[in-house]
């Protein structure tokens, strides 16, 4: 006898859906560019695909210089270390994030300064980062957060002020626009990962942007170990952070895909908004009429758990989870993360990189305030981004039946 639908897939109920959400979309014309590059015999750096794909970009992103690079995490240690960043130099980072921007800081010999978050966006809390502010700050690491592009009137307003660097961490972002830029245009340096997860992808790479011609000088030169842009230079310092030719080919066909990929998300997630009101506890931000186009990795969703029998938004991932729904936890608050504490103890005092800091809006969302739906739910037929509604209501309405104990009993 097959179990019944109104028991949780967790329990051993049947699941929502039982085939996942497609993602990477490929088809032949990935195949057919692979073999391409095998048949060329040019693999490695510097190839014609490489050149093609920094002209694509480029002009994608209307910046002038655009770099390829092996990685998002390469992206960002380049983009600071072309900065001159200097020892001790103080970089604002948000809390809630990806280890990468902090990491890119320390390694580089800064100090990174974990700073607060608007709970609206999950990005910078400008009003925390003036706050932040000593004669130490040398610049502003922002990242545009899944589905939300950081308040960059305000972040470019206190650059100026400051004489400070901005550094955009755009690897949620590709595609998205601020007031018509395409962001990553909008700081000093914009950095972009096409790591599996993200908007387009050959498994790994990333991309540097600049509209300087002196940073890309220096950004050639760190990324390709040393060598210079122009072939009458000598060569400088720099390691190997290259892209290969079969990436390169790859990310081709994907960038192809992008925008009515964009748009399609952009479809569904506003019918998603929509259908959301009917699940009680979950809420989505409003639109914010400067950004003008949004593209998103995962659209971020805030959560009061005690609609949901104080499960806990762990528990919440997992059930959705088992009920063949890509939802998961937003990022860490960094300065929490054991892994990051114990890496930390290879290049500095810990006690002088801010792991005592209190960023309350971060840690609220980390903790227990939200959770993110992956962007490979809102890419098929309407049907299919239904699932998630009917996924959501039914464990908000059978969340009860999960024991007791696996909840959170100061929330019962």
């Amino acid at each position: 006898m097959a179990p019944p639908i109104d028991v949780l897939a967790l329990n051993g109920g049947p699941p929502v859906r039982n085939l996942p959400y497609p993602w990477p979309i490929h088809d032949e014309q990935e195949r057919r560019a692979l073999l391409e590059v095998v048949d060329s015999a040019q693999w490695s750096f510097d190839g014609p695909k490489e050149l093609e794909l920094a002209q694509a970009l480029g002009a994608y992103l209307d910046v002038e210089y655009a770099l390829p690079v092996s990685s998002g995490t390469a992206a960002l240690e380049i983009a600071l270390e072309a900065l001159d960043l200097h020892p001790g130099d103080e970089v604002i980072v948000p809390a809630l994030t990806w280890t990468a921007p902090a990491r890119a800081v320390v390694v580089n010999g800064g100090i990174p300064v974990f700073t607060d978050i608007d709970p609206g966006t999950w990005c910078l809390d400008p009003d925390a980062v003036e706050a932040a502010l000593t004669e130490r700050t040398r610049g502003i690491l922002v990242v545009h957060t899944y589905a939300q592009i950081t308040d960059m009137d305000r972040i470019l307003d206190i650059a100026r002020r400051h004489r400070l660097f901005v550094v955009e961490d755009c690897a949620h972002a590709l595609g998205s626009r601020w007031r018509g830029r395409a962001v990553g245009t909008l700081g000093h340096i914009g950095c972009f990962s096409f790591q599996q997860s993200k908007s387009i992808t050959a498994g790994e790479g990333g991309l540097t942007v600049t509209s300087n011609s002196g940073l890309a000088d220096r950004l050639y030169a760190l990324k390709n170990c040393g060598r210079r842009r122009t072939p009458d230079t000598d060569w400088g310092f720099g390691g190997n952070q290259r892209i290969t030719e079969f990436q390169a080919a790859v990310l081709l066909v994907q960038l192809g895909r992008l925008d009515e990929q964009i748009a399609r998300k952009a479809r569904q997630a506003d019918a998603f908004g929509r259908a959301l009101a009917a699940v009680a506890g979950l809420t989505m931000a409003p639109p914010d009429p400067r950004i003008t186009r949004r593209s998103f990795i995962g659209l971020p969703l805030s959560v009061d758990i005690r609609e949901f029998h104080g499960i806990g938004t762990d528990l919440l991932v997992t059930a959705l989870a088992a009920e063949g729904v890509p939802v998961f936890l937003p990022h860490p608050v960094v300065y929490r993360a054991p892994s990051w504490v114990a890496g930390l103890r290879r290049y500095h005092d810990p006690k002088r990189l801010g792991l005592h800091a209190r960023c309350p809006s971060a840690e609220q969302v980390a903790g227990r305030g939200g959770v993110v739906v992956a962007h490979e739910a809102f890419l098929g037929q309407w049907a299919e981004t239904a699932d998630l509604i009917t996924a959501f209501r039914k464990v908000q309405r059978l969340a009860n039946t999960i024991p007791a104990d696996a909840r959170d009993s100061r929330l019962i």
